[in-house]
C-alpha cells in the first residue's frame, strides 16, 4: 500500500494511535480477557437550504431587461417570452407586469447590516 496524500497519512496515523491505545488499554486491564468498551461521539454539521416562494408576477423596474429578470429568478428569458406571449420582447416598459414560470425562485442576497458609531476623543490638559 502506497500512501500519497496528507489525508491518507493522517488516517494512517490515526489508525496507528488508536491501535496503540487499544493495546495499552488491554495491558492496563490486567489481561483478564475482557474487552474494553470505547464510546465515540461524532457531531455532524448540516446545512439546510430554504427556497422562498416568489409571486408569479414581476413588476418591471427601471433598468431591467428580460434577461436580467430571468437571471434574478433563475429562469430562461425564452420561457418568460413564451409564457407572456410577447411579440417584441424589446418593448418592455417600467411598470409592466410579467408572469413568471411556475417554480421560479428569486435569488435572495444575504441580509447584512452595518452600523457606524461616532466616537470622539476629548483631551484636557492642565497647566
Amino acid at each position: 500500500m502506497i500512501i500519497h496524500g496528507r489525508l491518507q497519512w493522517a488516517l494512517a496515523a490515526g489508525v496507528l494511535v488508536f491501535s496503540f491505545a487499544a493495546i495499552v488499554a488491554s495491558f492496563l486491564d490486567g489481561g483478564n480477557g475482557t474487552a474494553a468498551t470505547t464510546t465515540t461521539t461524532s457531531v455532524v454539521a448540516t446545512t439546510t437550504t430554504t427556497t422562498i416562494p416568489v409571486p408569479l408576477k414581476h413588476v418591471v423596474q427601471s433598468g431591467e431587461s428580460l434577461f436580467s429578470i430571468g437571471q434574478m429568478y433563475s429562469v430562461k428569458m425564452e420561457a418568460i417570452i413564451e409564457l407572456n406571449n410577447m411579440d417584441d420582447p424589446d418593448k418592455l416598459a417600467v411598470g409592466d407586469e410579467i408572469l413568471l414560470p411556475q417554480g421560479s425562485v428569486a435569488r435572495v442576497a444575504p441580509v447584512t447590516s452595518t452600523s457606524v458609531t461616532n466616537s470622539s476623543l476629548v483631551t484636557t490638559s492642565t497647566s
